[in-house]
């Protein structure tokens, strides 16, 4: 008795392999073989790992976790407080940045004139310093 073309064929090339090869994984998804290296499942199209990052990504990231000392002294310069904010000492931040307006309302009376450089300075060296002292801890933290 020969096979028709109606009947399902019994060939094992024709039937999908739930094993895996050595350079196969299964998707994340849809749970069909695929390449190990693949990044986006051919089967249904979902991406399997994350895109690659550029350094500028990177740097991005490093600047905006906070830590820096230069990013921390540069946005205090601009304007006080920021680079406290930055550090993520909101509170200080804060005071700091009300005393700046505060030293330059002063600036009417000519007290201003001394208090607002004195406000502004200590403000980037706070920011410096601590952002120092942040990221030297976690470099401390990390190597334990």
């Amino acid at each position: 008795m020969s096979e028709s073309p109606d009947e399902p064929s019994t060939s094992d090339e024709s039937s999908p392999s739930d094993e895996r090869g050595p350079d196969e994984v299964f998707c994340r998804n849809c749970g069909a073989v695929i390449s190990e290296e693949a990044e986006i499942c051919p089967e249904c199209g979902v991406r399997q790992r994350d895109p690659p990052k550029s350094s500028i990504d990177e740097t991005v990231e490093e600047l905006f976790e906070g830590g820096n000392p230069f990013v921390a002294a540069l946005l205090s310069a601009l304007f006080p407080g920021l680079g406290q904010i930055y550090n993520r000492e909101l509170e200080k931040g804060l005071v700091v940045i009300v005393a700046s307006i505060l030293a330059a309302f002063s600036m009417v009376f000519l007290v201003g004139i001394v208090l607002f450089p004195a406000v502004w300075l200590y403000a980037i060296y706070d920011a410096y310093t601590v952002a120092d002292r942040q990221r030297e801890a976690a470099d401390d933290a990390a190597a334990e």
